[in-house]
């Protein structure tokens, strides 16, 4: 089984490539306009991909959001269409916020859905968190409090749910061997306010900005749909399941 990785440089690409090469043929590469001329290019025949796994996307230029997360989905279901591949994709609760980054990355689920490849999963997911030492690069909340930042948007009354890194891995191995097809939401279950989880993981006093607004007040997931495919979250922020993973 031969698999194409998007995004392999990133913070969730390089612990998937990280932890998935050495029980898959698993090549990393970043998203383009023209990338299926780019993959025939480097030699990789465009026939020889069984799975592209997306976790290519822009998350801070606006200028860029549209070619990553749009445009880049769409060469992807192309590819898939033709080649009969599998998709797996990883999605965002932000696209339920008020953020042109959520307006994308809804718009590249609906790329998906509208083209409808013969094989796809959507793994839409909260905030990404690990506590693993050499792998803390993270840009969810509870990672940047942990790294030292202090500026908190509103009041900080605002809940976010995060989900480990180590469990999304358990769920894209698990979305290959059973074949996994649809939308999954991976969330540990448990949102804890922005305050709470600066208690818990900052260092100093918050500094809060007023006149900025989180673009969602709830940012929370229904994972049981994942939990009947057979996916065992081991670890949630407020009891740190896991610890040890």
């Amino acid at each position: 089984m031969k698999i194409l990785l998007t995004g392999s440089q990133g913070f969730l690409g390089s612990y998937l490539f990280k932890h998935l090469f050495s029980k898959f043929k698993i090549r990393g590469q970043d998203i383009k306009i023209d990338f299926l001329q780019n993959i025939a290019r480097d030699g990789y025949p465009i026939k020889q991909y069984d799975i592209i796994i997306n976790c290519a996307a822009e998350l801070f230029d606006q200028d860029n959001m549209i070619t990553s997360n749009v445009l880049g989905v769409y060469n992807l279901v192309k590819y898939c269409k033709e080649r009969n591949a599998k998709l797996i994709h990883f999605s965002s609760v932000s696209i339920y916020g008020n953020s042109y980054y959520g307006l994308t990355k809804k718009m590249g689920e609906d790329l998906i859905r509208f083209w409808n490849p013969k094989d796809w999963v959507i793994l839409r997911m909260t905030n990404i968190y690990s506590n693993q030492k050499e792998h803390r690069g993270g840009d969810s909340p509870a990672n940047r409090i942990e790294r030292g930042e202090t500026e908190i948007f509103g009041t900080g009354m605002h809940t976010k749910d995060h989900v480990a890194v180590f469990d999304v891995l358990q769920a894209v191995k698990l979305a290959i061997k059973d074949n996994w097809t649809g939308e999954v939401n991976l969330a540990s279950g448990t949102s804890l306010s922005i305050n709470d989880i600066f208690a818990r993981l900052g260092v100093g006093t918050p500094i809060y900005l007023p006149n900025k607004k989180p673009d969602m007040e709830v940012s929370t997931l229904d994972n049981s749909r994942a939990l009947a495919l057979g996916w065992k979250l081991t670890w949630d922020l407020k009891n740190d399941w896991g610890l040890d993973k």
